[in-house]
């Protein structure tokens, strides 16, 4: 299987190619089938070549995929984070190039493994792309962002095998058709290696028809428990107030007057439940008594003014609000400041929620003292962000909503670790940052697939969209267009019981990442040097 290599500038097309088409199966394109062959080119490519030279090919696909899919982060760096457009593009370049590496690795793995096994390595292709997506998803804070399975958001019936093993798993069942293409494509001799392939895409086209089995029960699991409480009404408030007028000086009351007003017609049309977004506010229900010379003599205390007002609404409406805010607390003698969800009722505050996993670059800034140029992108904080300490859902007349902030809708451990002693979720953010890019758009694939991961309905609410209603099978039920003031509302039901998925956590995922690295060990050891960095044998 491996014999001369393919021309270099044939290959890196190649290559360039795969990533221009698995970029393309993402939003803004959102052409989720792509995902089924776009990595083809590059593992034909791979498989007959060396180690070294599949590497510079997953390089450039890599790059191909991630620059376009992340260009938006150079945007958001130079407006919002104070930096020039050539530092803002030097570190989406550090990015891309970071995230290149994995692809480069899973190319070098491909081609080691084909040099040592031949044909027989291309079957090990899945669960090399699964291992280091998921190594991506932890090493450095992690950066789950683009994740194949992620592509299938609309593929209602692949999205039910997230309750088995979570996104990774939709991944896998993507590169098995990559893989069994693939090896089709390369028509080894000998019918062993033709069977593998049709073995391969029967396996993903099971998956496929074992996904729409499961979808009646997803449409059930929808309406809730047949003897169950009354479905919850639930309003989501898009006020969307750009990030430049947030915390504009004089906008506060407008902003405040404009959010309660939106609740109480909320209320009006029946709520129970209303949800602010991240942020919502550029006031605060808590603040230091003096915000000069903070230490832990000087109390905080709350902003009484805001909070009658909130609980007065709250009161007449006859609601129950979780709204995104900041939230104040000393670290000894330094006072820190929290991005958190408060739950807001006739009779005051309630049970709070601290975001867990802060945005690097946007909530704290990694190894700080050696990039003190870079700003915290983050207003309205009086003090340095710090990172929730306790996952736990809000406890709400309506049931236990388990919520996360933002950034933590794509980390599926992390929400699968709230969502499990929770009735429904909740996921407020502030994609004011993002502009009309295709961010927000992938955004919300990704907070999708929490939905059928742990069986719960969603509810989401974005400052400026894209807000969504997404049922426990993972079906959009309701959604906002982008920059348009509107209250997405809608029926949810509280959904008990976890999921293989919830119970297990991304297991299939990590034993994937133990094969891979073993495998890179063991071909390390085994695959002669020449064979490395020269000539395929």
């Amino acid at each position: 299987m491996n014999g001369a290599d393919a021309p270099r500038a044939a290959g890196l097309l190649l290559s360039l190619l795969s990533g221009g088409l698995l970029f393309l199966a993402f939003p803004p394109a959102d052409l989720g089938w792509l995902a089924f062959v776009a990595l083809v080119p590059l593992l034909a490519v791979a498989a007959r070549t060396t180690p070294r030279t599949a590497a510079l090919y997953g390089l450039a696909c890599g790059t191909a995929f991630f620059a376009p899919l992340l260009y938006w982060i150079t945007i958001v760096m130079s407006l919002y984070g104070g930096l020039s457009i050539v530092v803002a593009a030097s570190i989406l370049a550090l990015l891309v190039l970071y995230l290149a590496t994995y692809v480069a690795l899973y190319a070098a793995l491909v081609a080691a493994a084909s040099v040592r096994w031949g044909w027989r390595g291309l079957l090990l292709a899945p669960v090399f792309w699964v291992g280091l997506e998921i190594l991506r998803g932890h090493l450095l804070t992690g950066f789950p962002w683009g994740l194949a399975g992620y592509s299938q958001w609309r593929n209602l019936a692949l999205l039910q095998l997230s309750s088995l093993g979570g996104v990774y798993l939709t991944s896998f069942v993507v590169l098995l058709a990559n893989s069994g293409l693939a090896l089709l494509l390369l028509r080894p001799p000998g019918r062993a290696p033709r069977t593998a392939g049709v073995l391969l895409l029967a396996l993903a086209a099971t998956a496929h028809l074992g996904g729409r089995a499961i979808l009646p029960l997803a449409e059930s699991w929808s309406a809730g428990p047949p003897s169950g409480p009354a479905p919850i009404r639930v309003a989501a408030i898009q006020a969307n107030v750009a990030q430049g007028v947030k915390w504009r000086p004089g906008e506060e009351q407008r902003i405040v007057a404009d959010l309660l007003a939106m609740s109480d017609e909320a209320a009006q049309e029946g709520a129970d439940l209303v949800i602010w977004p991240e942020s919502s506010s550029p006031l605060s229900f808590y603040r230091p008594a003096a915000t000069v010379g903070a230490t832990a003599a000087v109390p905080i205390e709350p902003r009484r003014e805001f909070l009658q007002m909130v609980e007065d609404s709250a009161r007449q409406g006859g609601y129950t609000l979780i709204a995104g805010s900041v939230g104040y607390h000393y670290e000894g003698e330094r006072l820190r400041a929290t991005n958190s969800a408060f739950v807001i009722g006739p009779d005051g505050v309630g049970s709070s929620y601290d975001k867990v996993h802060l945005v690097p670059f946007g909530e704290y800034v990694p190894l700080g003292k050696v990039l003190f140029f870079v700003d915290r992108m983050v207003q309205g904080a009086i003090a340095e962000f710090a990172p929730g300490r306790r996952l736990r859902p809000l406890a709400t007349p309506a049931g236990q909503a388990g919520t996360f902030v933002c950034y933590e809708a794509i980390f599926p451990e992390l929400v699968r670790r709230v969502a499990i002693s929770s009735d429904f979720l909740i996921n407020i953010t502030n994609d004011a940052w993002f502009g009309r890019s295709a961010a927000p758009r992938q955004h919300l694939a990704m907070a999708v697939f929490r939905a059928p991961e742990n069986r719960r309905w969603l509810v989401r609410a974005a400052n400026t969209g894209i807000s969504a209603l997404v049922d426990p099978g993972g079906r959009v039920v309701a959604s906002t267009p982008l920059e348009v003031r509107t209250i997405l509302s809608g029926r949810i039901a509280k959904q008990s019981g976890p999921t293989l998925y919830a119970r297990t956590g991304d297991v299939f995922a990590w034993a994937c990442a133990i094969v891979t690295l073993l495998s890179g060990a063991a071909l390390r050891a085994a695959v002669p040097r020449r064979a490395l960095g020269g000539r395929a044998p």
